[in-house]
């Protein structure tokens, strides 16, 4: 559409999505989570986009600029599409052992060790059976009942070398004996720098129509109140507020 758009990325180049060992729902592509992202970076590349890093600290809209503070420089757009995700949720005590959020970053730093698991969603299962290959044991925690997939669950369940506790919850005491403890108890909304007023009670961004109450700053993807926290509906849902800015920026 005649644009110039510049995407300001964090640390993580394609941000979660790199952390997904098999990637097996992404229409056109089966693999390696951080090769999905490598290909989508390409092809923004291929097409003009302007790649910038930089940790957005704080954004505030004057009357004809939506201002972002990113590593303390102050740079002015006419709209901006906040997709920055989630991130994971902390383990709310201190294990005395090392802690990981993601298997396949950390997972050959304990080849033939013993490790624990936190957790009993998708996420917990599917990279639990990511580990499996890898370490010597695990024992898998859930605080409740698993919640994950049937099929992820069998899958896992094919491995000797996992063990499931259901309606445990953990403590130091149960997972400090062990070599290291892999924490998958569910993502929260990377919005502390968005405004209170457009935020939901979780934290995510209240974007109806992809746009929030204040015009020109617009959200998309797990970090969008009501988002299905999918890389499919992430990649269709940066479409569609792609869609909304250009007709917005026509209006």
């Amino acid at each position: 559409s005649g644009l110039n758009p510049v995407v300001y990325e964090g640390p993580l180049t394609g941000g979660q999505v790199t952390q997904t060992s098999d990637i097996e729902n992404f229409p056109g592509f089966m693999g390696p989570g951080a090769e999905l992202a490598e290909k989508l970076k390409n092809q923004a590349e291929h097409v003009g986009v302007e790649m910038e890093y930089g940790e957005l600290k704080k954004i505030t809209k004057n009357e004809q600029q939506v201002l972002l503070d990113v590593d303390n420089e102050e740079i002015s757009a006419r709209t901006v599409l906040v997709a920055t995700g989630s991130e994971p949720i902390p383990v709310s005590f201190d294990p005395g052992i090392p802690v990981s959020y993601c298997a396949l970053c950390d997972a050959p730093l304990y080849k033939d060790k013993n490790v624990v698991v936190i957790g009993g969603g998708n996420s917990a299962i599917g990279e639990s059976i990511y580990l499996a290959d890898i370490v010597k044991n695990i024992i898998l925690f859930s605080h409740s009942k698993i919640s994950a997939e049937d099929y992820l669950l069998d899958k896992l369940k094919e491995h000797p070398n996992v063990e499931i506790k259901e309606g445990v919850e953990p403590t130091r005491e149960l997972v400090n004996r062990f070599d290291a403890v892999f924490v998958f108890i569910g993502k929260r909304p990377a919005t502390t720098f968005m405004p209170e007023e457009l935020l939901d009670d979780k934290g995510y961004i209240l974007a109806e129509n992809y746009m929030t109450k204040t015009p020109g700053i617009f959200a998309a993807g797990d970090v969008r109140s009501g988002s299905v926290k999918q890389a499919l509906t992430a990649a269709a849902d940066g479409a569609a507020a792609a869609l909304k800015i250009i007709d917005y920026l026509k209006s």
